[in-house]
């Protein structure tokens, strides 16, 4: 999860704006500093836990005084070459579905890649995973463990795309899991099937 500061040339970068809100023109919100929250990933499905993520960082930053303006789903490339990755196309759609009924979550076509020494990183933590070890031993996220916000989701959450398409290829149902528009999307263009597997009550 990557945060980075709204500065006045944020119109000039080609990044979605429907569901940008610089809030109430009052002193006390004109004081606070505006962010934006992006997340890159696979989304191979996006699932609620992805959504999530930006709820969490968005809590955590406005307990902290900023402003967050809009969030940003950003899918990898297909570069990526990431075994059962799907098309881009189909990513990229089924991101857009899955944050249709968030107010500033959107979708950003383009891969955002920074360093966390020009901007800083919310950092939700995985039940089971110690964060602090992990800065720790990475050289570059100790360098600029400054820029790190940790933050704790008090009601934890353990859904992962890898679970999402291994249910999938099993045949059983991802209800809940993701976003009803995913989920028809899925099943609507066959993704994440065994050739084998015929079963539709996902």
């Amino acid at each position: 999860m990557l945060l980075y500061h709204c500065r006045s040339d944020i119109m000039d970068l080609q990044l979605p704006m429907e569901k940008v809100s610089f809030g109430l023109n009052s002193t006390e919100e004109n004081n606070k500093i505006n962010v934006a929250l992006v997340a890159t990933g696979s989304f191979n499905p996006p699932t609620f836990m992805h959504l999530r993520m930006f709820e969490l960082a968005r809590d955590a930053l406005q307990s902290e005084g900023f402003h967050v303006i809009a969030a940003y789903m950003s899918p990898v490339s297909d570069a990526y070459k990431k075994t059962g990755l799907v098309s881009g196309d189909h990513r990229l759609q089924m991101c857009r579905l899955a944050c249709e009924t968030s107010d500033f979550i959107m979708v950003d076509p383009w891969e955002v890649r920074t360093i966390c020494s020009d901007y800083g990183v919310v950092c939700i933590c995985r039940e089971g995973q110690d964060v602090n070890k992990i800065i720790s031993d990475d050289e570059i996220l100790n360098e600029n463990k400054g820029n790190i916000r940790v933050t704790n989701d008090l009601v934890p959450n353990q859904i992962s795309s890898t679970r999402v398409r291994e249910c999938i290829s099993r045949g059983l149902s991802i209800k809940y899991l993701t976003a009803d528009g995913v989920i028809d999307y899925i099943r609507d263009k066959g993704l994440y099937r065994n050739q084998e597997d015929k079963k539709d009550d996902f």
